[in-house]
């Protein structure tokens, strides 16, 4: 699935490839112990050879963070580490890291081995087991299925919905291109602003479990049922300091609710006494809200409410908070609070844990891998917590940090003791990466071809088109690009036309292999013939005299207007007459090419050397604005009373029952029709 020769450059936190159990293996392990810039060589820190990340930014390392030592040089260690979940291999110096070396133990990895873990998740896991002897390690068969289900089809199950993982980055690469992701170069906000589908290959990355089995990621494996020997009052204080939610900056409880009387209360106790009752790891909980509401809390944490509404209440965890926009995603989140009455910050908390427990702990989802990719608990895909594909990602370090910090030095930091459940698959193949090498996108971003108009009009994820061009044509040009600028593109440009239909392709191939081919049918051929009358009613639009009506008007009431845009009419028009002109003018004369279709515009097409005119109509829309509403009312009446008389494309357009005398019927047609009970049709039979 992967090249082998792309994976040993960008993967792997810990070296332990294709490598048998008959040999024991030493590894290297750093912890870095303060802030450092990483440099690209072995030399001193200066601003041309700091190590950037993958969206250009500076890679600056803090403690704790575990990294591997794979060479030294100068007074610098050669590390490699996973940061943002690219692997990157830069400079550290010697002096913020504290080394120490570990040999795997052969039987040890055996053992794995024994219990159902494929030799590459063995070999890494053999490696943590020599750094923290006292650390579980269980295999948890994905699907149900003894050895794991297969990897692929896992894969295609998170990505059969393109909502279920989102990911918010400026790194394109890691978007999906897939429909209702994705149209002509524009991701589309699936969960707030900003945020997009994850694409397959990002999917990949953060389901395979084995990128993950490393010292300071491997949390999102934990088993998160309560353990009082490591899920203490300090471990959550390390998750919370530096946070709206620190322990000097308590909250206080209006009405005793929960175990929350009245008087303050901090947010550490708060999480230990959900964590310790509900029977969760209150670290896991405080990591989910850190992550969830950020550093300085929001709008759904901090109890302001939102334009004027939802005043006083809470929602930490987020539950329910979902939609397109950020707008959505806040009221669906605040009116889930209200409903549950969470008035408080405890009881949004120790009531959102009891959700965690019950909904995902309590059914087998009791990791934060398996609360976001649900590959265990049938039905497989539903269920899950968030939508952010690097929630366990971030959380497990979060998580890790607080943990590390917890104990009072790296010895019992060694020596700790944690249980881990990791997820096993069938079929995986080389390891999964985030490479643009092996980025699979082969769609492109544009797609035309000169004077032949696409049918039908370009969208990414179509792959064939007709256009048509008169019988003199001799050549065309085709221009394209791709979504992915590191794919390569296979454009033919200028195409001569040697015969009537000219088949031309246009392949994109993504960096890693896979391709795709849009397909043009390129048509020569005589006028049509159509006078321009009939080019109307061919696409349904209806003339009578130098009137034209029928045109699409869907509203019920004045807040639901749906009036046919004037693009539609122009491209329906020209979609289906490749040979005709057709152009939209204001009564004023101001040509259009977008907006709402009028009464009083004026169409103007011209087709096989004739140019007619038609001033369009919309029953019911007497003023002229493309709105049915009390305006119209208001023309009819000073009409039928004889204060001002219509004419015109206007008084067509008031005769809504289409008999040809403007009176009292009209005018209750178009007050039923404002009020939601009766739909004023558009066409008649003249």
């Amino acid at each position: 699935m992967k090249k082998l020769n792309v994976f040993i450059t960008i993967i792997l936190t810990f070296i332990v490839f294709n490598m048998s159990v008959d040999a024991a293996r030493t590894y290297k392990r750093g912890i870095v112990k303060t802030g450092s810039l990483i440099t690209t060589n072995a030399i001193a820190v200066n601003s041309s050879n700091h190590l950037k990340s993958d969206t250009g930014n500076d890679v600056n390392l803090y403690s704790p963070e575990a990294v591997e030592i794979i060479g030294e040089e100068n007074g610098f260690y050669k590390i490699k580490f996973l940061y943002t979940g690219f692997v990157y291999a830069g400079y550290i110096p010697k002096n913020n890291v504290i080394a120490m070396d570990y040999t795997t133990d052969d039987a040890y990895e055996q053992s794995l081995i024994n219990l159902g873990f494929p030799s590459d998740y063995a070999a890494k896991l053999a490696v943590l087991h020599a750094i923290h002897p006292n650390w579980n390690f269980a295999p948890s068969f994905t699907g149900g299925v003894v050895g794991g289900m297969d990897f692929m089809t896992a894969v295609k199950g998170e990505a059969s919905v393109v909502s279920r993982n989102v990911i918010q980055t400026s790194n394109n690469s890691l978007k999906s291109t897939a429909d209702g992701a994705y149209k002509n170069g524009v991701w589309l906000d699936l969960a707030g602003k900003g945020w997009h589908a994850a694409s397959e290959q990002t999917i990949s990355f953060y389901l395979d479990s084995r990128n993950f089995l490393d010292e300071s990621h491997i949390f999102m494996f934990e088993n998160l049922g309560y353990n009082p020997a490591t899920q203490t009052e300090s471990a959550v204080d390390k998750i919370l300091n530096g946070t709206f939610m620190a322990r000097n900056k308590p909250f206080t409880c209006g009405a005793s609710s929960y175990g929350c009387a009245l008087g303050d209360h901090n947010f550490t106790e708060t999480f230990m006494n959900a964590g310790i009752n509900r029977g969760v790891s209150p670290v896991h909980l405080a990591s989910r809200v850190r992550l969830e509401q950020g550093t300085g809390g929001s709008t759904l944490s901090l109890g302001g409410g939102y334009n004027g509404q939802f005043v006083g209440y809470y929602n930490f965890f987020n539950i329910g908070a979902s939609g397109k926009t950020d707008s959505e995603v806040i009221i669906n989140g605040l009116t889930y609070a209200k409903n549950r009455n969470w008035n408080n910050q405890y009881i949004s908390i120790y009531d959102g844990s009891s959700l965690i427990s019950t909904n995902y702990i309590g059914r087998g989802q009791s990791t934060g891998y398996y609360q976001k990719f649900n590959t265990i608990v049938k039905p497989l895909y539903g269920n899950q917590y968030m939508q952010n594909i690097r929630a366990p990602y971030q959380e497990a370090y979060s998580t890790y940090t607080s943990y590390y910090n917890n104990h009072g030095n790296l010895s019992e930091w060694d020596n700790a003791v944690y249980d881990f459940l990791i997820p096993v698959y069938s079929n995986m193949g080389s390891y999964t990466t985030l490479d643009v090498s092996q980025n699979g996108d082969s769609t492109l971003k544009s797609l035309s071809v000169t004077n032949c108009k696409l049918n039908p009009s370009f969208l990414s994820s179509a792959y064939e088109y007709n256009c048509y061009v008169k019988k003199d044509v001799a050549s065309v040009t085709v221009s394209a690009e791709a979504t992915n600028p590191n794919s390569k593109l296979s454009n033919p440009g200028t195409v001569r036309l040697n015969s009537d239909e000219e088949r031309v392709n246009v392949v994109v191939t993504a960096p890693n292999g896979m391709s795709s081919t849009y397909v043009i049918y390129v048509h020569r051929i005589e006028t049509d013939g159509y006078s321009p009358r009939e080019v109307l009613n061919n696409v349904g639009i209806m003339t009578s005299d130098n009137f034209a009506f029928n045109l699409d008007y869907n509203g019920a009431t004045e807040d639901e207007i749906k009036s046919e845009d004037v693009s539609n009419i122009i491209s329906k028009i020209t979609n289906t007459h490749h040979f005709a002109d057709v152009k939209v003018y204001e009564a004023n004369g101001t040509e259009i090419k977008s907006g709402a279709t009028k009464t009083g515009q004026v169409i103007t097409v011209t087709n096989a050397g004739v140019t007619e005119s038609f001033n369009l109509v919309i029953y019911g829309d007497a003023t002229g604005d493309g709105l049915i509403d009390i305006r119209d009312l208001l023309v009819l009446q000073r009409d039928i009373v004889g204060a001002s008389k219509l004419a015109g494309p206007y008084l067509k357009a008031a005769n809504v029952n289409k008999d040809n005398t403007l009176d009292i019927r009209d005018l209750l047609l178009v007050q039923k029709h404002i009020l939601g009970q009766y739909q004023i049709k558009q066409g008649i039979d003249w």
